[in-house]
């Protein structure tokens, strides 16, 4: 197996549906001692979301996703795609993550791609971050077999990919595209690979972080949200940092993303169809100082989950048969 290139889901099996949402756990001790509290986690449900403290503080969110319930679809969905305006330097819409996760009926979604995007004309001060803004991914973007984008940059060949059979890998460097790629997304590194915490040069920096990872038999696939920039409640993590987060959660590989203001993990309450972000986003309002907000985004990495097939009934039988 190449360092580049992580493993492959094995084959599916059938779990229960259903999301849980844990309530909050706050751990302290050493990295050995700490856990998440998993007071509320039902064995039978092919998604965990659960609320994550430990010391620092750090806190933020992480899905659990079981890859071989063949119920779970992964998916890279861009925002909106052209618009007017829209061509080769516009890949796609700007749009809040949650309303993503609603048009496309998503259990969990996470920002994915850095993007490239304008200053609102005229305004001032400057505002970027707007829904409808023309966004284009400065990496990889590929959904149902279609490159939207490629890497711009050497940064961003760290990429996360799906099969065409539905598995899963991570690639430190991705020159090129397997031929079965289904969907893929571009970080700015790996932060463990193979169950090694990576070091990166001037990695000094706390910020709010967006993750992906999978377990060492690549049946778990994680999405992990960390806040950052708020006082008293987190203060991010460095990317050494969130590959030792990715480690205590389980992953044996992890993929960076996007994060800083952009970093929201949505997930959808099944019961109420209501969506809701799950971590608490660093952004805030222009017009309303103080009042976080969702970043609007390019693209998000999603997770439908589809309903079981009803059983088949048995045919009755004739009277006297």
């Amino acid at each position: 197996m190449t360092g580049s290139s992580r493993r492959a889901a094995r084959h599916l099996w059938p779990r229960s549906l259903g999301i849980a949402l844990l309530a909050w756990g706050t751990v302290a001790g050493t990295a050995a001692e700490d856990s998440i509290d998993r007071v509320a986690t039902l064995s039978v449900t092919p998604i965990a979301v659960e609320r994550f403290t430990r010391p620092g503080p750090l806190a933020g969110v992480v899905a659990r996703i079981n890859l071989r319930d063949p119920r779970v679809a992964v998916k890279v969905l861009m925002a909106d795609g052209l618009g007017p305006g829209g061509g080769k330097d516009c890949a796609g819409r700007l749009e809040v993550p949650s309303a993503l996760a609603r048009k496309h009926d998503l259990a969990v979604a996470l920002n994915a791609s850095y993007f490239r995007a304008e200053p609102k004309a005229g305004a001032a001060p400057p505002v970027t971050y707007f829904v409808g803004n023309c966004g284009t991914p400065v990496g990889w973007h590929v959904a149902e077999g279609q490159v939207r984008t490629r890497p711009v940059e050497a940064r961003f060949e760290a990429a996360f990919v799906v099969h065409a059979s539905g598995r899963a890998t991570l690639h430190a460097r991705l020159h090129e595209l397997p031929a079965d790629a289904r969907f893929a997304v571009s970080g700015s590194a790996l932060v463990l690979e193979e169950g090694r915490v990576l070091t990166h040069r001037k990695d000094t920096v706390r910020h709010p972080r967006s993750a992906v990872g999978l377990s060492a038999d690549s049946g778990t696939l994680f999405l992990v949200a960390v806040d950052g920039r708020q006082e008293g409640h987190s203060r991010g993590a460095t990317l050494a940092e969130l590959g030792e987060l990715m480690k205590a959660f389980g992953a044996a590989d992890a993929l960076n993303l996007d994060g800083g203001g952009s970093t929201a993990l949505v997930v959808k309450d099944r019961a109420t169809g209501v969506f809701t972000v799950a971590n608490r986003p660093s952004g805030l309002a222009s017009d309303l100082p103080g009042l976080p907000v969702e970043r609007p985004v390019v693209d998000v990495l999603g997770v439908v989950l589809r309903e079981a097939p009803a059983p088949r009934q048995k045919p009755a039988e004739a009277p006297g048969g």
